[in-house]
């Protein structure tokens, strides 16, 4: 209003201007009041409704913290899947089953995940380092917002198939023993009747004849049965061990003798060393020579022009741990684990109670025979046998 018009006005005037200008302050007054208590009001509200959320959100970050605790310690391997098929996490224990970092699972995947089913299978899966495990693989759905993710669970069962396969092999050899225990002696009556009437023909016959050559081969025949029969007998009675202390050089020179009888003329050909840690061991003589002597004999068996073997003897632990590899061509990996069973055999003329009888001589030690899944240092079978060192 310029001062022209404000000079025009009449008192009443400006008092009514003067009136509308309080009542239109007091209005702007009352709504500031208004206004400034409901932003009291919201205020109050976002800071109950912060607090509320800051307690959700540390309940579900210790929940979080919990699960993933729990996740981490769980003896089974724990894996997650995006909605896509995509790794999304995965716990310590199943990189370990996996032998994988998780970088690399989380980026490349697996194989064995990626065949999961909702139904538990049994997979073999081989590590870097050519080692075996038997896992139990599951996939189950995953419930939440995202459709289609899904969890998988990796569960170790190496250890319960071989617990399994040893039961078995030992129920073969419970068998095995008591149908030796109950043959063996009937069947050497007849073997010595046998062996002792070829024994004087080939003292009666002309040493260049026919009958000669017969004679000395039913000699020879008869001492395999007889080989035979005290392999039998040896799973008849394995349980009586008469321990004593043994010079390990003595053992294994006694045992490796044993095995290059059989080669005569021909020991020349195999080069057999040892490797020693050990100087004396407790053991049962008679039956760890015997042990000793059948996984040189095999091992020399598997190089029939000749080749290399070595003997090995340590400490590992409270182990002593027995060794013999050779530079042969290896044993197939579906056979290695089965090399317990008797009458299990790759020879033609082989019996399949050598390596039985090491399993069992190595079993009533206490201890375990086993032939390594990877090739030993020499490119070839290295079977290791391991008992318990007794004081």
């Amino acid at each position: 209003m310029n001062t022209a018009v404000i000079s025009s006005l009449q008192p009443d005037d400006l008092a009514r201007v003067a009136t509308e200008l309080t009542a239109i302050s007091e209005n702007l007054l009352a709504s500031y009041g208004r206004l400034a208590r409901h932003a009291e009001r919201v205020e109050s509200e976002l800071v109950v409704a912060n607090t509320e959320l800051a307690r959700r959100v540390a309940e579900v970050d210790a929940l979080r913290l919990h699960l993933d605790t729990v996740r981490r310690a769980l003896p089974c391997g724990v894996v997650v899947l995006r909605a896509d098929g995509a790794m999304a996490s995965a716990n310590p224990r199943a990189l370990v089953l996996l032998g994988c970092d998780e970088s690399e699972l989380l980026r490349d995947g697996n194989d064995l995940l990626a065949a999961a089913t909702f139904e538990e299978s049994m997979r073999d899966h081989v590590l870097a380092d050519g080692s075996r495990r038997v896992l139990a693989v599951r996939r189950s759905p995953l419930p939440g917002p995202v459709e289609g993710g899904a969890v998988i669970t990796i569960d170790d069962r190496t250890e319960e198939r071989r617990l399994s396969a040893e039961l078995a092999s030992t129920s073969k050899m419970v068998a095995l023993g008591t149908m030796a225990g109950g043959i063996a002696h009937e069947v050497r009556n007849p073997l010595n009747a046998v062996r002792g009437f070829a024994s004087l023909l080939c003292r009666e016959l002309d040493a260049a004849s026919r009958a000669h050559r017969f004679a000395r081969r039913i000699q020879q025949g008869v001492d395999e049965v007889e080989a035979i029969v005290a392999s039998l007998l040896g799973f008849a009675s394995p349980e009586k061990l008469v321990r004593e202390t043994v010079a390990t050089e003595a053992l294994v020179a006694e045992a490796v003798a044993l095995a290059l009888q059989e080669q005569s003329t021909r020991a020349h050909l195999w080069s057999i060393t040892t490797e020693l840690d050990v100087t004396e061991v407790r053991i049962d003589r008679i039956k760890m020579r015997q042990a000793l002597r059948n996984l040189v004999a095999n091992a020399i068996q598997s190089q029939p022009n000749g080749g290399r073997v070595v003997v090995a003897l340590r400490l590992v632990d409270e182990f002593l741990e027995m060794r013999v590899h050779d530079a042969g061509p290896g044993l197939a990996p579906q056979l290695a684990g089965r090399v317990g069973e008797p009458f299990l055999t790759t020879r033609a003329e082989g019996t399949g109670l050598g390596l039985a009888l090491v399993h069992a001589i190595a079993a009533v030690h206490g201890g375990r025979f086993e032939i390594l899944a990877t090739p030993g240092p020499l490119g070839g079978v290295d079977a290791r046998l391991r008992i318990p060192r007794k004081s």
